[in-house]
């Protein structure tokens, strides 16, 4: 019964739309009690495959979609029938037919589907109107209270259209930041990234199926984006989290054996800011810029971080390594260390290719 759980939600909304034939024969035939009854049950669907979705965690943005389209689909095809009987639901329809386009228009530019809760409300109201419209037609004793429900679906659509409007501007002024964030970022950093030495970075390796020059410009953006959210050095953190590891060559090249507090982990730290000073200046690699690089191994560095820039490099660089790493497929090959030992006899082969060519190169300089 569990596996066959996701998929009832979208059954149930999925009636609403098989259901609208029925509804329209019975509206053309004026059998108008029993498309009532039909038109209630229909509704409640609306009501019950969200909470299901909701319970049983099977929530979807095909669901959500589906969900929105039946709505619409029902609604206007109630409408379309009472307008017949009723001219002044045209203006219910009218209203429903500019948000349902508004919407589709929105999610067309940016992908992104929504459902906000005013919207739920105001299609409930909708329903309740629509079917005491069709009350008032069988019996006028139903005519003040259709009267008031008509004027409170026009107030709530009113008020819907103003939320999504404000919702949908919020969105686009985000995607606008953000792309301008994005370019800022790059602006920021492009001297780096472009210079050679920089871009050797792409055949060191560094996690499983990650380079040094994947992680730094993860490192490197996210603490860009958090320095801009908390009003820090975000121009420090963009140049620092790029460089954070540019030491000479990777660790996997040293085969030699040294004390515990001479390897990598310890060191590289410093001989990236060594290696940035010598590649790209001591006026670029400011002081605040070698503080940041200097701690972010803490605490194997020994050194605490000076400032909070620093200490958000340290964080952010832990915090996107434990997210490669507890990657699932990642976490297989590390723990089969297939794909390590792979990588390792890879580097080494690689290793010996270089020092092979380097040799070769000096007899020929000799002779």
């Amino acid at each position: 019964m569990k596996q066959f759980k996701k998929y009832i939600p979208n059954i149930l909304t999925s009636i609403r739309i098989i259901m609208i034939p029925v509804i329209i024969f019975l509206g053309v035939i004026e059998q108008y009690s029993l498309l009532i009854l039909v038109s209630a049950l229909t509704i409640f669907t609306d009501a019950l495959d969200g909470y299901l979705a909701r319970k049983w965690k099977v929530e979807s943005k095909l669901g959500a979609v589906l969900d929105a389209l039946a709505d619409k689909l029902l609604a206007a095809t109630l409408l379309v029938l009472l307008i017949v009987k009723d001219f002044r639901f045209i203006y219910v329809f009218l209203m429903e037919f500019i948000i349902g386009v508004f919407n589709s228009y929105c999610y067309y530019r940016s992908k992104e589907s929504t459902t906000l809760y005013i919207g739920k409300i105001k299609t409930w109201i909708i329903s309740i109107a629509i079917l005491l419209g069709f009350l008032n037609i069988i019996s006028s004793d139903f005519q003040g209270m259709s009267q008031f429900f008509f004027v409170l679906a026009l107030i709530f659509q009113g008020i819907t259209f103003l939320s999504y409007a404000i919702y949908w501007m919020k969105i686009y002024q985000f995607m606008k930041n953000k792309e301008e964030h994005r370019k800022e970022f790059y602006e920021i950093i492009d001297p780096f990234v472009t210079h050679e030495e920089f871009l050797r970075r792409k055949e060191f390796p560094h996690h499983i199926n990650e380079s040094v020059y994947d992680h730094v410009l993860k490192v490197a953006y996210d603490c860009y984006e958090l320095g801009k959210l908390f009003h820090l050095d975000y121009h420090s953190l963009a140049i620092a989290g790029l460089l954070h590891d540019f030491y000479e060559k990777p660790w996997q090249y040293d085969t030699e054996k040294k004390p515990l507090l001479q390897r990598h982990g310890f060191t590289h730290a410093r001989n990236a800011v060594e290696n940035a000073k010598r590649v790209f200046g001591e006026e670029v690699i400011t002081p605040k810029i070698e503080s940041i690089m200097i701690t972010h191994m803490f605490p194997l560095n020994k050194r605490l971080p000076r400032n909070r820039e620093a200490w958000l490099i340290t964080l952010v660089d832990k915090a996107d390594s434990i997210d490669f790493i507890m990657h699932p497929i990642i976490l297989y090959k590390i723990m089969t260390k297939k794909e390590y030992d792979q990588e390792k006899k890879f580097t080494l082969a690689k290793l010996k290719s270089k020092l092979t060519r380097q040799k070769k190169k000096s007899k020929r300089i000799v002779k």
